[in-house]
């Protein structure tokens, strides 16, 4: 089977880890790289015909962007979470998917994780019963500390307002497609609060959702010591946690997205984000983040 021909545009950390992926994959290929430290680079990409499709890995703000020119290119797309800065932004992304005819998926990896999958299928069945309640918490932080040490200059953009920093764009994103993933429910927002200001990210983040009928929690944070990291949910018959998905490696996780990106692109079903889950995490993030200014 020939393997599909890949670029990853962004070489930040993620970058980088995606290229390795690549690298394991059984199905792709890496094809060209482009950075913004090299001009003109992404539109090498965009121009040479033997490249199947693209890898966006860029700070949030130049998702869109990117994505929109990559499908005018006719190059299928995964692209880093959250896809774009907001919902109409996603909406944009998808008419240029469509009338260009590619495909575009969004690299919530925390899917691929076999306890997931498992709990997705226990959920489907009934085995757990009525779904009562689910608590969710993703957060980082070394005991003792009273802030974070600051972020290697080329990861600074993660704390910028224009970009969509913070801890809901970096974690809360993956909580809210992980609960659309596992209860295959209609989830929406209710309230929300965090320690964000006009000027600086949120570094603490809660959530309140209802995804069907089943009141949630989702809870992220940068500056939460010890933290136990899970997914809780409380059925009528058995509750069930997940924790081994937030401590397992990356790497492995990517890994298999890159497989399934290039087997997506052949037309077999997946679990993996589409660009309609990409702007449905979006949504959420935006009815947060207007909860949280309206209090």
């Amino acid at each position: 089977m020939k393997k599909l021909r890949v670029a990853v545009v962004g070489m930040g950390l993620q970058g980088q880890r995606l290229v390795k992926a690549i690298d394991a994959s059984r199905y792709a290929t890496l094809a060209a790289v482009a950075s913004e430290r090299e001009p003109g680079s992404f539109e090498a990409v965009l121009k040479d015909k033997t490249i199947d499709a693209v890898i966006i890995a860029t700070p949030n703000d130049k998702h869109a962007k990117q994505a929109i020119a990559a499908a005018r290119a006719g190059k299928h797309i995964l692209c880093e979470k959250p896809l774009a800065l907001s919902a109409q932004e996603g909406r944009r992304i998808l008419s240029a998917t469509k009338k260009n005819k590619v495909k575009c998926f969004v690299n919530y990896h925390l899917r691929v994780h076999p306890e997931v999958l498992r709990a997705k299928k226990l959920v489907a069945q009934k085995k757990l019963g009525h779904i009562a309640s689910i608590e969710m918490l993703w957060a980082i932080g070394n005991y003792g500390e009273k802030k974070l040490p600051p972020l290697p200059a080329h990861m600074r953009w993660r704390e910028s307002v224009l970009a969509g920093g913070g801890t809901t764009s970096t974690r809360g994103v993956h909580l809210f497609d992980l609960l659309r993933f596992i209860t295959g429910s209609q989830v929406v927002v209710v309230g929300g609060s965090s320690d964000a200001t006009k000027s600086r990210v949120d570094q603490t983040a809660i959530t309140l959702l209802r995804a069907d009928d089943a009141p949630t929690v989702v809870t992220t944070s940068k500056l939460m010591p010890g933290a136990d990291n899970r997914v809780v949910i409380y059925g009528s018959k058995e509750t069930l946690a997940l924790r081994e998905v937030f401590m397992a490696s990356p790497h492995d996780m990517y890994v298999s997205v890159i497989d399934h990106f290039a087997q997506a692109i052949r037309g077999k079903k997946t679990p993996l984000a589409t660009i309609e889950d990409g702007i449905a995490a979006d949504a959420l993030a935006e009815a947060f983040a207007k909860s949280v200014r309206s209090r």
